[in-house]
């Protein structure tokens, strides 16, 4: 091409669309279909310029031959492929006459597709494969760029036609219009003619076309796209799983084809790899029914907002280091959980607790009691002791979390701790939180050395995070320059920026978290030794946080 692809193609598609309003991305769509060499199912009502939009798509080259024809169930395949010759017929061949008909044309029409014969579908099933059109004894290569086909409805089930379905990659939805204004250009403006004056120079001869399908096969799709591709697949998956009646299957074939589309919008837009903002052309290719059609739209527009940005593998790493990190900060640098005040009473670690008991109508009982702290995982009732170690046979205790609970013989509770003759009915009584004699959080004493370590490490966290920040952001720059793309519409582009605008925000999110713990380190004060401040460059960073050796 003398102009650069992109431009060219905007060109055409712009001379294409002329007096067809709300048909822009089915007419450039189409065209992209077109240019790969991929075949295009058009679903909509009758009078929606479904046969105009393939008279169209013809004429964007040179000298293409044009076929359609409206299909029945009483078609056969002598009104496709052509008669049988007579001549040759006497020669005892079996050979047709093509010219005029599907097997000579570079653009076909077929409407209402689904009510054809079998022996045109699976005629067409060679074509729309091989572009190979077996004629009595010879196969003869076709011309074909693109075979559209149009229905008011999807294929029927359990016809055998899932095969032929399967290969039109493109699926559009051909709509009557919804814009009030274009509705009213429509009765104001003349016929609309089914042929246009695209320039010569903008058409595309055979060759050209041919020449762009080599080169479209050596474009890339980098590893933000492969992702979001993967994340796609996943969510199918599940929605087969949840939605057995609407469910989509997706050939590996169908993938194939489906990424040279791909393939073919970044390349039509001068660029050498495809963009994630490309990926909204499988709206397109993966819906099956119109069941499934919105679902599925959606379903691609959540896996593009999920992981469709660059780093992802840096992003998983970097957060998996910072939870370690955290954790060993937590763990090392503070306190954990409340450490209560205890006393040692024989070999056992035990919780005090003041057990009140009335006694008459004024008098009040108070005695001091232990509970073994070993039951404090456990939710068995057990026994407390006095100061001498002696279970007090009338009491019987549980922890619910740190907090003990106390139960009393009902006998003992009516006539004193001293009646000597229990019950063995017991009945709650109070509860009893603990004294804490270290809060959670409070600061550990480690050596300063320690702490230095964890400040570097929090430093580094914060620079990883700051630069992934920098590079998404380049990322973001790079792909508002270049999605300026025919063939998704503003709105779609719209979505695929604003969800690297949301990474780009949760990535902010991090930092603030990672500058959190490097400030709540750098405030650490319970060191035995005195602070020093992180060294960045000079000071070796953690990167095994289970090494560092505690000891002073």
């Amino acid at each position: 091409m003398t102009a650069k692809r992109k431009t060219r193609i905007e060109s055409i598609i712009t001379k294409l669309a002329e007096g067809l309003y709300e048909r822009e991305e089915t007419i450039s769509v189409s065209l992209l279909a077109a240019l790969s060499g991929q075949s295009t199912f058009l679903y909509g009502l009758p009078g929606t310029a479904k046969s105009l939009i393939a008279r169209r798509i013809a004429q964007a080259f040179q000298g293409a031959k044009h076929f359609e024809y409206l299909m029945q169930r009483f078609s056969t395949p002598e009104e496709v492929f052509g008669p049988v010759s007579i001549h040759e017929l006497k020669n005892d061949k079996y050979v047709r006459k093509t010219d005029g008909y599907l097997p000579c044309a570079d653009i076909a029409f077929l409407d209402e597709i689904w009510k054809s014969s079998p022996a045109i579908l699976n005629t067409l099933l060679t074509i729309i494969n091989e572009r190979v059109f077996r004629n009595g004894a010879v196969e003869a290569k076709v011309p074909l760029k693109a075979l559209i086909a149009a229905s008011n409805e999807t294929p029927p089930a359990n016809q055998g036609l899932e095969a032929l379905y399967d290969r039109f990659v493109v699926r559009l939805i051909v709509s009557p219009m919804q814009e009030r204004e274009n509705f009213e250009r429509l009765l104001q403006d003349v016929p609309i003619e089914s042929t246009v004056s695209v320039p010569e120079n903008l058409r595309l001869t055979h060759d050209e076309w041919k020449s762009h399908l080599d080169a479209i096969s050596r474009i890339t799709l980098p590893a933000e796209v492969l992702d979001v591709i993967h994340a796609i697949k996943i969510l199918i998956k599940d929605f087969n799983n949840k939605n057995p009646d609407k469910s989509v299957y997706v050939s590996d074939r169908r993938w194939q084809k489906i990424s040279q589309l791909l393939k073919a919008a970044a390349y039509f837009c001068d660029r050498d790899q495809v963009l994630v903002v490309d990926l909204m052309l499988l709206r397109h290719c993966l819906w099956t029914q119109e069941s499934n059609r919105e679902p599925i739209v959606k379903l691609v527009e959540d896996g593009i907002k999920q992981v469709g940005h660059p780093d992802r593998a840096e992003l998983e790493k970097w957060e998996a280091n910072h939870r370690e990190l955290e954790d060993q900060i937590n763990q090392t640098l503070f306190h954990s959980e409340d450490t209560i005040y205890t006393e040692k009473i024989g070999e056992e670690e035990c919780m005090p607790f003041v057990f009140k008991l009335k006694t008459g109508h004024y008098g009040e009982r108070q005695d001091k009691y232990y509970a073994s702290i070993s039951h404090r995982k456990t939710a068995t009732e057990f026994q407390p002791i006095d100061e001498d170690g002696v279970f007090v046979d009338n009491l019987l205790c549980s922890f619910s979390g740190s907090v003990l609970n106390v139960k009393i013989d009902s006998v003992a509770k009516k006539n004193g701790m001293d009646c000597g003759y229990p019950s063995g009915n017991f009945v709650a009584h109070s509860q009893h939180p603990p004294q804490v004699q270290i809060a959670k959080g409070t600061a550990k004493q480690v050596p300063a050395r320690v702490k230095n370590l964890y400040m570097t490490a929090s430093d580094d966290s914060v620079k990883a995070m700051s630069k992934l920040i920098r590079s998404t952001e380049n990322f973001h720059r790079s792909q508002q320059q270049q999605d300026d793309t025919p063939f998704v519409p503003p709105r779609q582009r719209e979505i695929v920026l604003a969800a690297l605008q949301d990474h780009i925000n949760e990535l902010q999110n991090n930092l603030l978290t990672a500058e959190r713990l490097l400030e709540k380190v750098c405030k650490h004060a319970s060191v035995l030794t005195p602070d020093a401040a992180p060294t960045s460059g000079k000071q070796k960073a953690v990167s095994n946080f289970s090494d560092i050796n505690l000891a002073p």
